[in-house]
């Protein structure tokens, strides 16, 4: 039975709490239970469901989805949380219960697959009528839970998902230990208590329990038994992170503890712009699945005096650099910068097979070319794709306070700084490393001989250029051993694991579809090659060319496409696409795919 809480929003207990708002004959929910039905819903209204909103992907906030969706029904689902909904057919067979500690509970999504129509990002806002849905990440129960931020009937109001069930009070603890011994659940869900204390809302909407008008006494009787606990675990208190700021000139500052190190460029007049942007928190969510919660952008205005940040320049397409840019554009309507080489994988991420990807794109507002200087506010920043840590990597250098500054990233290991060693390269082969690069990176310091340089996990160091050129001999011997050991025609064959490439990699597909995929090839080799590729697919799959014969140039790349023509019937979750490939006579075999999924 429904209770009305105010003119325009009811509740409803059911295996979770359901919220109904109604407005202009217009229905909405925020969570569905298992057991609500339209003929449930007709006690309160007479038109059918016009949009479900989900804070996460329980069984009891979503199961009843299923039999409310029609064709005009909108289905929101928190991004962070996209597979568990959509796949979750794939998380209960690929479930192994021999990983033995994982704890995400993944299994325990809804019966079948529930496809979103949009989906809820976090930091922005979905609109239904004339009430705009602010997403604010509360992970804690579930990593990729959300509220929802409102007003209605001059109430500003927080649907607040299982962060709470009453004053003071947690539905079901279980669910926030993430993996084995570990607290990182138990952090987050303290952090999102300090968040949604600091929104001031008249009225919380808990997913299980009674709607409450809250104070400062519900939520701090709740934190400090939480901290208490931390504490009695782990030895000593609790401290809520706050990031930490590092002058390295007037004018550029570090965050020193992010993850990757965050650094800011401002004016005098309160405008900045961001050099990278990781990961902020005692226990960020940084593996699969990634999420980033901002902890950095509320202390900027008060403690730097910045109200806006206009651009975002990312060193390269690392998730622990990029993490924060999301926030930041749905705060600032923050612009991004890239060389034409980084535009295709930070706008589309998911088209590739490589580490550390971000889990949606972002959109490049301006593309320097080499050579070419992006101004903001009176200084140039010249920012130039050039091989490193990774081959999609950029160098970035300028001039502030009468300071030279170079970005290089992660070319620089932060085992070096926290080993206090003199500099190594972070070695990673899947990022693309070509054997020439370990000698590029050192010598395109000593070219710009800055007076600072930027580093990835080191933050702001002084040049020494000795230390650079030991670096260089250390690198010369690295490329050395190298080129000695690996049994290949050049070196970079077997150091590059995409030298042949299928893009884009992996695609969602239907029953029928067509896809046309582009086979990029690259030889590293100085003399032309001849490249021979057979294409094959599991049964059913039609390719077209079938086959393909391309001559290389040295030192270049060549591409080609094959369409592949999936069956209307199939039975397998993954179609995959394969290149066998002759190099200059030689046979590789299968060497390259590509993934349809179903």
């Amino acid at each position: 039975m429904f209770t009305s809480i105010t003119d325009h929003l009811f509740w409803l207990q059911d295996t979770c709490s359901v919220y109904l708002l109604k407005k202009h004959e217009k229905t909405f929910l925020i969570d569905c239970g298992t057991h609500v039905t339209s003929e449930i819903l007709k006690e309160i209204t007479s038109t059918p469901v016009d949009t479900i909103l989900l804070t996460h992907f329980h069984r009891d906030q979503c199961s009843a989805a299923f039999g409310l969706k029609n064709e005009d029904t909108r289905l929101v689902l928190p991004f962070a949380e996209r597979r568990l909904f959509e796949e979750t057919d794939l998380q209960k067979a690929s479930y192994d219960t021999f990983d033995n500690y994982t704890s995400y509970y993944q299994p325990s999504g809804p019966l079948e697959n529930l496809i979103a129509d949009e989906y809820a990002y976090d930091y922005e806002s979905v609109p239904w009528q004339d009430i705009q849905f602010e997403v604010v990440p509360l992970p804690g129960h579930t990593y990729g839970a959300v509220g929802y931020l409102f007003e209605i009937d001059d109430r500003r109001v927080l649907a607040c998902g299982d962060l709470m069930s009453a004053p003071g009070k947690i539905h079901e603890y279980f669910w926030s230990q993430w993996a084995y011994m570990d607290f990182k659940g138990h952090i987050n869900h303290l952090e999102s208590l300090k968040t949604a204390r600091e929104l001031h809302v008249d009225l919380i909407l808990p997913g299980h329990g009674k709607p409450f008008a809250p104070k400062e006494e519900h939520f701090e009787s709740l934190q400090k038994a939480l901290e208490e606990l931390y504490e009695l675990f782990h030895g000593k208190p609790y401290e809520y992170f706050r990031p930490v700021f590092r002058h390295l000139t007037e004018h550029v500052i570090e965050v020193s503890n992010s993850i990757a190190n965050t650094y800011i460029i401002k004016d005098d007049e309160g405008h900045a712009l961001l050099h990278d942007s990781g990961y902020v928190s005692h226990a960020p969510i940084t593996a699969n699945p990634h999420r980033y919660i901002d902890h950095l952008t509320p202390y900027l205005e008060a403690e730097l005096g910045i109200h806006t940040v206009e651009w975002f320049l990312p060193s390269h397409y690392h998730d622990d650099h990029l993490a924060g840019y999301p926030a930041l554009s749905a705060k600032y309507g923050t612009k991004v910068v890239s060389s034409p080489e980084l535009e295709d994988i930070l706008s589309y991420p998911q088209r590739y097979d490589m580490p550390c990807l971000v889990p949606h794109g972002m959109i490049v507002d301006h593309v320097v070319e080499r050579g070419q200087a992006f101004r903001w506010r009176g200084i140039d920043f010249y920012i130039e794709q050039q091989p490193g840590q990774t081959w999609y990597h950029h160098l970035t250098r300028f001039e502030v306070d009468g300071k030279r500054f170079l970005s290089i990233g992660d070319n620089i290991s932060g085992m070096s700084f926290r080993d206090q060693r003199d500099h190594i390269h972070s070695f990673i082969p899947k990022n693309r490393t070509p054997v020439t690069s370990y000698r590029d990176m050192p010598g395109q310091i000593l070219e710009v001989d800055p007076d600072i340089l930027l580093t990835g996990h080191g933050g702001g160091v002084d040049h020494d250029r000795k230390m650079t050129l030991r670096w260089q001999d250390w690198m010369d011997r690295w490329a050395a051993i190298f080129t000695d050991i690996i049994d290949q025609p050049h070196p970079n064959l077997g150091m590059d694991p995409h030298w042949v490439e299928i893009y884009p990699y992996k695609v969602r597909i239907a029953p029928g579809d067509t896809v046309t995929f582009e086979v990029k090839i690259k030889n590293h080799e100085p003399e032309s090659r001849s490249c021979h590729i057979v294409f094959r697919s599991v049964a059913g799959v039609v390719l077209t060319p079938g086959e393909v014969h391309l001559e290389v140039p040295g030192d270049g790349r060549t591409s080609c496409k094959v369409t592949a023509d999936f069956p209307c019937q199939f039975t397998t979750h993954a179609l995959p696409v394969l290149a066998d490939v002759t190099w200059n006579g030689k046979p590789l075999g299968e060497i390259a795919e590509a993934i349809g999924y179903w």
